[in-house]
C-alpha cells in the first residue's frame, strides 16, 4: 500500500510542477483556446494541460513499472495519442480543422500499437453457460475488439472536455475505480498505473476546476481516453468471468451513456455523430438551470454511482 501511495503523490506532485511551464508554453507556441459559443470560459485559455500530465506519467511509470513488452505498448500509444491530439489542438488554434478521418486514424494507430505490444482482448465469457464457458477470438477479431474499445474511450472521455474539471474528474473517478479493482485481482502493474492516472488528474484539477487557468486540450483528453482504455484491457478485461468484462463498462458509464445518446440523436436528426454541438448532458444541465459547478460536481456524483455499482459487482462475486 506505500508503494501506491509513493507513486500516488509523486505523480501529483509532478502534475504541480509540470502545469505552470504548460501554460508558459502555450502561449509560447500560441496553443490557446479562444472563447466562442460552445466554448463558455471568459478568456482565452492555454491548451497544453495534456503536456503536464503526459510527462508527469511517463516519469512517474518508468520509475514505477519495469518498461518492457506490453508496458512498452501502452507508454508508444500513449505518446502517438497525445501527438495526434496535439495536432489537432495546433491546427483549431490556427482556425482550422484537422478533419474526423486523420483523427480517427491517429487514435487508430495508438491502439493498434498497444495491441501488437500484447494487450488485447482475448476472450470473453458466454453468460448463458453455467460453467463460465470461455469464448476464445481469433487474432484479427481480438485486435479488432481492443481498437473499438480503446478508440471508443479515447472519444468518450474527449466529448467530455466541455466543462472546466469535467472530464479531469470522471477519468480520476474512472481510474479509482480501475485501481481498486486491479488491486482486488493483484494485478499490480494494471493498479500502479491507474492509481498514476488518479495522481495526475487530481494535481491537474488544481489548475482545471472553475474557473480553469489551463486546459487539457484535446492531447490531454485522447491521452486520458487512451490510459483508461489501455489499463481496462491490461486490468480487469482479462478476468474470465462476467464481472471482469462489465466492470471497466460501469467504470466508464456515464461518458459511454451520455456519448451513445448523443450519437443515436445525431444519426435521428441526419448530422454527423463526429461532430461536436450544444446536445450533451452537462450542456442540457446547464439549459435547466445549473451554473458550471453545480453541473460538474452532480456529474461526479453521477460517475461516482456508476462507480460504485462497479464495485458492487465485483465485491460480490468475490464471496
Amino acid at each position: 500500500m506505500l508503494r501506491y501511495i509513493t507513486i500516488f503523490v509523486l505523480s501529483g506532485l509532478l502534475v504541480w510542477l509540470f502545469t505552470p511551464l504548460a501554460e508558459r508554453l502555450s502561449y509560447r507556441l500560441g496553443l490557446i483556446d479562444i472563447p466562442s459559443k460552445r466554448k463558455p470560459h471568459a478568456k482565452p485559455t492555454p491548451l497544453m494541460g495534456g503536456w503536464a500530465m503526459l510527462i508527469s506519467f511517463l516519469i512517474s511509470s518508468l520509475l514505477a513499472v519495469p518498461l518492457k513488452g506490453n508496458r512498452l505498448g501502452i507508454l508508444l500509444g500513449a505518446i502517438v495519442a497525445f501527438g495526434v491530439g496535439l495536432v489537432d489542438d495546433y491546427t483549431k488554434s490556427r482556425g482550422k480543422e484537422l478533419g474526423a478521418l486523420p483523427k480517427l486514424l491517429g487514435q487508430v494507430l495508438a491502439a493498434l500499437i498497444l495491441a501488437s505490444c500484447g494487450i488485447r482482448i482475448f476472450h470473453i465469457t458466454n453468460p448463458f453457460s453455467a460453467t463460465r464457458q470461455l469464448i476464445f477470438f481469433s487474432p484479427l477479431v481480438s485486435y479488432l475488439m481492443t481498437v473499438l474499445w480503446v478508440v471508443g474511450v479515447m472519444n468518450v472521455v474527449n466529448f467530455m472536455d466541455g466543462l472546466d474539471g469535467l472530464a479531469a474528474g470522471i477519468t480520476c473517478i474512472a481510474a479509482s475505480t480501475l485501481a481498486l479493482v486491479a488491486w482486488q485481482m493483484n494485478q499490480t502493474p494494471s493498479a500502479t498505473l491507474a492509481v498514476i492516472v488518479v495522481g495526475i488528474t487530481l494535481g491537474f484539477l488544481r489548475f482545471n476546476k472553475y474557473p480553469a487557468s489551463i486546459f487539457m486540450g484535446d492531447m490531454g483528453s485522447n491521452f486520458l481516453g487512451f490510459l483508461l482504455g489501455a489499463i481496462s484491457v491490461s486490468g480487469s478485461f482479462k478476468s474470465a468471468t462476467f464481472v471482469g468484462m462489465i466492470i471497466p463498462i460501469l467504470a466508464l458509464g456515464l461518458p459511454i451513456a451520455d456519448t451513445a445518446m448523443n450519437v443515436i440523436r445525431r444519426t435521428k436528426n441526419g448530422q454527423p455523430f463526429y461532430v461536436a454541438d450544444l446536445g450533451h448532458t452537462h450542456h442540457r444541465l446547464q439549459r435547466w438551470g445549473l451554473n458550471q459547478v453545480q453541473t460538474v460536481y452532480f456529474m461526479y456524483l453521477i460517475s461516482i454511482c456508476f462507480s460504485l455499482t462497479a464495485l458492487i459487482f465485483l465485491f460480490a462475486s468475490r464471496h
